[in-house]
């Protein structure tokens, strides 16, 4: 039985190569048309960089040498871009920028060739574009505050990558500013009290992006602090030879008459309080004072005040001080008391 087994094997075989044999040699010869199948060496990454109608694929190379062009199609390969170079090391970067594109997600499948027009496999990578939408959905970071020439920032949110800030100093000369999202404030040197300034704020919608979305600009205007009637505390520091005069510390009300005159009790002795008129130049801030009787002590000690031209003379809003230099004498005018500044600070 072994051997008729063994004969059926053998007439198998025979079988085969006969039948091999009477096959034409071209049915062979179609599988090998072309010699081998050439695959180049895809592309080793991508990074999809994301932008303002546009989008930016950024690819790194693989070794092989003989890969000259890479074509990226999207839209279900309805639209497509190809970009050809020349290898100058192992590892080469190729950036492609594809402009004009609707705001949406996008698959793109990515092929390079080599220099015999062969085929890579795919590469898939995805990326989103943003246009109007994204636009119409950003805004200007809040403002808490903004007075006395500093704005006081709310905190932004995470699209936020910074604001920009113009206004005009008092010279007359534009200034811009940049504030980062670490500034919670901003301080605009030489603003005019009472003027304007205009700020937009800079948006990114994704980390990766290589566009900018501003807002439209706002216009605020940098407001002051008003000195009403109310408790102020002097702040000057001077040595008088009577306790009633002010000093540091002491504290004062004040009684706006009007916007330019205040009404300031210089003692606080109850039997010499009497009050010293300030007024204010409305083009300079500088203050001055009438000529004063403040205390009568019985002859020959009648006191009077008046002011000295200083630099120490002003009002400032921003920081809610009055400050005036006086003269106090006596009537016959021995210099028996000096000059001095008193200034004070509004109380919150």
């Amino acid at each position: 039985m072994k051997t008729v087994k063994h004969i059926s094997i053998i007439c198998l075989i025979l079988g085969l190569v006969v039948l091999a044999s009477c096959t034409p040699i071209d049915e062979f010869k179609k599988y090998k048309e072309g010699g081998d199948i050439v695959y180049p060496a895809k592309v080793d990454s991508v990074i999809v960089y994301s932008g303002k109608n546009r989008i930016e694929l950024a690819m790194v190379l693989g070794s092989d040498p003989t890969v000259n062009k890479i074509k990226a199609f999207w839209k279900n390969r309805q639209d497509s871009t190809e970009v050809t170079f020349s290898r100058t090391t192992a590892n080469d970067t190729i950036d492609v920028l594809i402009e004009n594109l609707q705001e949406g997600v996008y698959n793109f499948q990515i092929y390079t060739f080599d220099t015999s027009g062969n085929q890579s496999v795919v590469k898939n990578v995805s990326g989103t574009v943003f246009g109007d939408t994204f636009q119409n959905s950003i805004f200007n970071r809040q403002i808490e505050s903004a007075t006395c020439g500093i704005i006081n920032w709310v905190p932004p949110v995470s699209s936020m990558i910074g604001v920009e800030v113009n206004y005009i100093n008092d010279l007359d000369e534009e200034q811009t500013v940049m504030v980062t999202n670490e500034d919670q404030s901003t301080t605009l040197e030489g603003i005019k009290e009472g003027t304007p300034f205009k700020f937009r704020t800079l948006h990114v919608p994704d980390a990766k992006s290589i566009d900018t979305f501003y807002t439209a600009f706002k216009t605020e205007t940098i407001k002051t602090i008003e000195l009403n009637t109310g408790e102020y505390e002097v702040i000057s520091e001077h040595n008088t030879p009577h306790g009633w005069m002010p000093n540091k510390g002491h504290k004062r009300e004040v009684t706006k008459i009007s916007e330019y005159q205040y009404s300031y009790i210089l003692s606080t002795d109850a039997g010499n309080a009497v009050p010293m008129i300030i007024h204010v130049d409305p083009v300079t801030l500088k203050t001055s004072v009438d000529l004063q009787e403040i205390g009568n002590f019985g002859a020959p000690w009648y006191m009077t005040a008046e002011s000295i031209e200083s630099d120490d003379n002003f009002i400032s809003y921003c920081d809610g001080i009055i400050s005036v230099r006086l003269h106090i004498d006596n009537l016959d005018r021995s210099n028996l008391w000096g000059d001095f500044t008193v200034a004070v600070k509004l109380q919150d």
